[in-house]
């Protein structure tokens, strides 16, 4: 079904972004989707270009966690809107009008099965506001947008070089609920094109399943900061795909932050702690946090080539220890803020 590309205007999106709580937000819980298709189809408030794309509609995600689902939506927006360029798909007002006129039923539908939450109205409100339009910084909010998450995952993680199956690392990344790590791992201005993205996602991808490392959003957050480090001696753009895997295959172990599904932690205070954070994932006893401890050999180097990347984890589990770049300790970003616990993160 071809449609086109739509954008809302500029003093339309001020309006909406400023009222929204007063004059929009009860229509979602009212589910008014006449009145938002009436807002929505104001020529003063929306725009509708040239650009054709084929549309195909999305499947609304249940509140019990799909991976299926969210699999086969993410292929959905990228097939249908590949026909975006990275500048425009970084564009707030393009977002905000599609999940208003041709993706309405998605938005209106992740409402009812994900956000509504008539026990915490703040809550409630908060969610909606940060998945449908942009209050915090642009790449944090492309990543918690609705929408506009769906296309971001597809730029950054489908893999070209396997003409198979170029998605099977976003198969990997969704296969447990992914909101909470996309944030994390989106929004890190490390994130900034698709050798680190996928190098990134290939390690961790190799910790999870061949050394246990638990799945959440830490094995993403610290990932960014050892790369942080490393462009301390290197442009971090001139790195292959498969050094960043074989960077963060090598120290990613190390960091106190990350866990593994044969340790041990040393009291529950840590498993409360993991359950606090990550308030709408399930938290077994497999993945409680150890204690960090702190040593004086956080050293990461960067890879030599040819030598073997995939190290046994449970045999040194420990950053390799060549001088040259130190990891500083860096404190934790507090993410205990209303994008962290929309559901399902």
């Amino acid at each position: 079904m071809t449609r086109y590309i739509k954008y809302v205007t500029d003093e339309f999106l001020k309006e909406f972004k400023n009222e929204f709580l007063v004059k929009y937000a009860h229509l979602y819980k009212s589910n008014e989707m006449d009145k938002l298709k009436s807002v929505f189809s104001d020529p003063n408030h929306v725009i509708e270009t040239s650009i054709e794309y084929e549309y195909e509609p999305l499947e609304v995600e249940p509140k019990e966690y799909d991976a299926d689902i969210v699999r086969r939506n993410i292929r959905r927006v990228w097939e249908s809107l590949k026909v975006l360029t990275p500048v425009q798909a970084e564009m707030e007002k393009i977002w905000v009008a599609l999940a208003h006129t041709d993706y309405l039923d998605y938005q209106m539908g992740i409402f009812n099965s994900q956000i509504a939450n008539p026990d915490n109205k703040k809550r409630e409100e908060s969610s909606l506001k940060s998945r449908t339009i942009f209050i915090n910084g642009a790449k944090r909010s492309l990543a918690i947008h609705n929408l506009a998450i769906l296309w971001w995952l597809a730029y950054y993680f489908r893999d070209n070089q396997n003409i198979e199956n170029p998605y099977h690392l976003i198969d990997f990344f969704v296969s447990t609920p992914y909101r909470g790590n996309a944030v994390a791992l989106l929004s890190s201005n490390i994130i900034s094109n698709k050798e680190i993205a996928l190098g990134i996602l290939e390690a961790v991808k190799v910790l999870i399943e061949e050394e246990g490392m638990v799945v959440n959003r830490f094995p993403y957050s610290e990932a960014g900061k050892i790369l942080n480090e490393v462009g301390g001696v290197r442009i971090l753009d001139t790195l292959t795909r498969k050094e960043v895997k074989a960077i963060l295959i090598k120290n990613l172990p190390n960091s106190h932050k990350v866990s593994f599904i044969n340790d041990k932690a040393e009291d529950d205070i840590f498993l409360d702690g993991a359950k606090e954070e990550n308030q709408d994932v399930e938290v077994t006893e497999l993945e409680q946090l150890i204690k960090a401890t702190e040593t004086d050999s956080n050293v990461v180097i960067l890879p030599v080539e040819g030598e073997e990347y995939i190290a046994s984890v449970s045999e040194t589990n420990k950053v390799a220890d060549l001088p040259g770049l130190e990891v500083t300790t860096q404190q934790e970003e507090n993410e205990d803020d209303d994008d962290m616990w929309i559901a399902p993160v």
